[in-house]
């Protein structure tokens, strides 16, 4: 199986002719870029490989397999390195970017049985990247659920095209693209979870399922007619669930109960040890009172004792007898 993969990959980098390819991404350059390629399906991962765009032909930036490990270019080598921060995540980042990182780029994923999943990334200049004012157009769910967007146009035109976009800070993501012709073109993190219809001349609406934590950002429709374009936009958020609410109730009241707890033995433990303090030094003046009233009784002992055997001298006249 490693060696189908090995062959399908070496005949992706011998195409010499790529034609326009839709983009599923768009990221602003910055010091740090990170490109996110997060397989959507549970298949077996088997090989990816990240390409860059080189004029007419796809040039290797690295491969990751899971067995042989990593493999950086030279001209990259100490420059990019992938996360790994899960199975699914094959996203790559660069340390310090430059002008020449600008450009198109490919994420593709070997997988079995699926076969090959593909995304687009496109890295443009700082001042070409748009910057994007939100609008009060609040929508609310909570992971996992599903979402419904719906865009009246307001061109008085014949629509031609409508896109669906999440923006975030630093990345503008294709959610999907309608053209005139009813053609839709999904962006690799929303095919398989996105309903779109836009087949009426007045609005267009999408169901985004399954709502994930990067899923919360703002999304963009964008219509576009022969003479005018029309942009509105939805900022989602996340519903306050009445279980999360119990549960940081229950937090909180613990949380309260263990710091009574703490601030009862702490006092308890201060109390206790300011009453052996007060013992100790009670029972240190005690001994020190004693000690000064035993010298004293010694030292009065000793004088009365000194005044008892006290010799006492007699003056004596000397008288001595002479022989008659």
């Amino acid at each position: 199986m490693d060696h189908a993969a090995l062959l399908i990959v070496v005949l992706q980098l011998c195409g010499t002719k790529v034609e326009g390819k839709f983009v599923d991404s768009t990221v602003k350059l910055t010091e740090k870029v990170k490109l996110e390629c997060i397989y959507p399906k549970k298949a077996v991962i088997i090989q990816t490989s990240w390409m860059k765009l080189n004029v007419t032909h796809k040039e290797n930036i690295a491969v990751l397999h899971p067995i042989y490990g990593v493999h950086i270019e030279d001209k990259y080598n100490g420059r990019i390195y992938f996360e790994n921060a899960s199975r699914e995540d094959k996203s790559l980042s660069f340390i310090k970017s430059t002008l020449e990182d600008v450009g198109l780029y490919f994420c593709s994923i070997v997988t079995y049985p699926d076969g090959i999943w593909e995304k687009v990334i496109e890295i443009i200049q700082t001042d070409a990247f748009e910057v994007f004012e939100k609008q009060d157009n609040p929508v609310f769910t909570k992971p996992g659920g599903n979402v419904a967007f719906t865009c009246p146009y307001k061109i008085g035109d014949s629509v031609q095209q409508v896109m669906w976009e999440r923006i975030k800070a630093d990345q503008v993501d294709t959610v999907v693209l309608c053209n005139l012709s009813g053609k839709q073109s999904f962006g690799s993190d929303f095919k398989e979870r996105t309903l779109v219809d836009c087949s009426d001349q007045a609005n267009s609406m999408i169901v985004i399922q399954n709502f994930t934590a990067s899923d919360f950002a703002t999304y963009r429709c964008v219509a576009t007619g022969r003479n005018k374009t029309y942009v509105m936009s939805f900022t989602v958020a996340a519903t306050w669930d009445p279980k999360w609410f119990i549960i940081y109730i229950a937090g909180g009241i613990s949380a309260a109960v263990l710091l009574l707890i703490f601030l009862l033995i702490f006092c308890i433990t201060t109390a206790y040890r300011k009453k052996n303090k007060r013992k100790r030094i009670t029972e240190a003046l005690s001994k020190a009172l004693y000690s000064t009233q035993t010298q004293n009784t010694e030292g009065r002992g000793e004088e009365s004792l000194l005044e008892q055997t006290e010799e006492i001298y007699i003056n004596c006249k000397n008288v001595s007898h002479k022989p008659h």
